[in-house]
C-alpha cells in the first residue's frame, strides 16, 4: 500500500518498543515530536493529534526561540532552531523530564553537531527519526547523520540522504508521504461545482505567471489567496481558513495545485490530499511520485503544462458526472490512506513500537 513503512529494529539492531503499559495492558508508547509550532502548514499539530488518537502520550516541543534569551541568540547570532544553544537546552530538558520511547524530529534530516553530553546520552537511549516534510536538496553543513531512520515525502530527497548516511544506510530511509487532517477539512454537502478551475493559496510570481498563461489560452480559473491580485474582489487576497479553503475545493470543477519550486519536486504537497478529502477534483502536475499515492485520471486530475490543461482539463470541466466520481474516488483513497493517523502509526510501526 502506497507510504507505509515497515521494520522493527533501530541502531546496532537494539529491539526499540519499551513503551508504558496501561492497565489494560496495553503498551502506550511515549513520543516526543519536535518540529516549528504555529506555522500557516499544519503538519506538526495534525500528527501530535494522531498520535494521541493512536492512543500515546505525546510531548510536543517547538523549536522556534521561545523567551528572552533565546530569541536574543537568535537576533544576534542568527541561530535557528537546534542550532540555537538556548532552544537546544530547552528541548533536553524537556525530554529528559518526559523520558520519551521514541523522538520525531519534523523536516530535520541529523541532529547539529557537537552535543553535550546530556544530548549524547538522551540520542543514546532511545530512537530518533526525522520525517522531511519539504524537499531536500543537500542537508546543511554543521549536522551529523544521527536517526536511526529518516522518512521522506518527495524522492527528489533521496540523493541527499545517500550522500548524508551513506549507501550502507539505504535501509534506513524511507517513503512516507504527506496527508490530511480530515477535521480541518471536511467534505461540503452534495451539490452543484462552477465550472472553473479553483486556486487557493499564496500567489507567489511563478504562479502568477502561470495564471496568466492559462486565461490568455481560455481557461476558466479563480484565484483565492493572498497576492491574487484581483482589484474587483479585493477580499479574495486575504487568508482562508480550512473550512472555507475545503468549501472552495468542493464547489467548483476542479483545484489547481502548482507546488512551490523548491518545496516540492517530485513528491505530492499537502493541497494533493486536503482537496480530496474536502470533496474536490485534485488537478496536479505530472510528477513520478504521484502514482505512488493515488491512481491518475481515477483518483485526481494530471497535467503537463498551461497547454494540457487548456486542450485536455477544460472539455471535463462541466462533466458533473465525471467530475463527482474522480471526487469520489480520490476521497476515498485519502480516508483508507492518506490521513495523519496512517502516517503516525506507519512511524510507529516501523520502529517496533505499533
Amino acid at each position: 500500500m502506497p507510504g507505509e513503512v515497515k521494520g522493527g529494529c533501530g541502531r546496532r539492531g537494539k529491539p526499540l518498543s519499551r513503551g508504558r503499559v496501561s492497565p489494560s495492558g496495553k503498551a502506550k508508547p511515549r513520543v516526543a515530536v519536535l518540529g516549528k509550532t504555529r506555522s500557516i502548514l499544519t503538519w506538526f499539530e495534525d500528527l501530535v493529534v494522531a498520535l494521541r488518537g493512536l492512543g500515546c502520550q505525546v510531548e510536543a516541543i517547538g523549536t522556534q526561540a521561545e523567551g528572552a534569551s533565546e530569541k536574543l541568540l537568535q537576533r544576534r547570532d542568527g541561530l535557528r532552531d537546534l542550532d540555537n544553544p538556548g532552544v537546544r537546552e530547552r528541548v533536553a530538558t524537556r525530554l529528559g523530564s518526559f523520558a520519551p520511547d521514541l523522538v520525531i524530529a519534523l523536516n530535520r534530516a541529523g541532529l547539529p553537531q557537537g552535543l553535550d553530553g546530556a544530548w549524547e546520552r538522551l540520542i543514546d537511549r532511545v530512537p530518533w527519526v526525522g520525517w522531511l516534510c519539504d524537499n531536500l536538496n543537500r542537508v546543511p553543513p554543521g549536522q551529523d547523520a544521527r536517526f536511526a531512520k529518516v522518512f521522506y515525502f518527495d524522492s527528489g530527497c533521496l540523493p541527499a540522504l545517500r550522500e548524508f548516511y551513506g549507501e550502507h544506510r539505504a535501509d534506513d530511509f524511507a517513503f512516507l508521504p504527506l496527508a490530511v487532517n480530515p477535521g480541518r477539512y471536511p467534505c461540503r454537502a452534495p451539490g452543484g461545482r462552477k465550472p472553473a478551475l479553483v486556486f487557493v493559496g499564496k500567489c507567489s510570481p511563478h504562479r502568477r505567471a502561470l495564471f496568466q498563461e492559462l486565461r490568455s489560452l481560455g481557461v476558466p480559473l479563480e484565484v483565492y489567496g493572498p497576492g491574487a491580485g484581483d482589484w474587483r474582489r479585493p477580499w479574495r487576497s486575504r487568508r482562508f481558513n480550512a473550512a472555507q479553503v475545503a468549501r472552495l475545493y468542493g464547489t467548483h470543477a476542479a483545484c489547481l495545485n502548482l507546488p512551490q519550486p523548491g518545496n516540492t519536486e517530485r513528491g505530492l504537497n499537502l493541497r494533493a490530499f486536503e482537496v480530496p478529502c474536502a470533496g474536490g477534483v485534485s488537478l496536479y502536475p505530472e510528477v513520478p511520485d504521484l502514482a505512488r499515492c493515488f491512481e491518475p485520471g481515477t483518483e485526481m486530475l494530471v497535467y503537463r503544462d498551461a497547454q494540457d490543461i487548456a486542450e485536455n482539463i477544460v472539455p471535463l470541466l462541466g462533466d458533473s458526472g465525471k467530475l463527482d466520481d474522480i471526487a469520489e474516488a480520490g476521497r476515498c483513497r485519502v480516508l483508507a490512506e492518506h490521513t495523519f493517523e496512517h502516517r503516525a502509526r506507519s512511524i510507529l510501526e516501523a520502529i517496533g513500537l505499533g
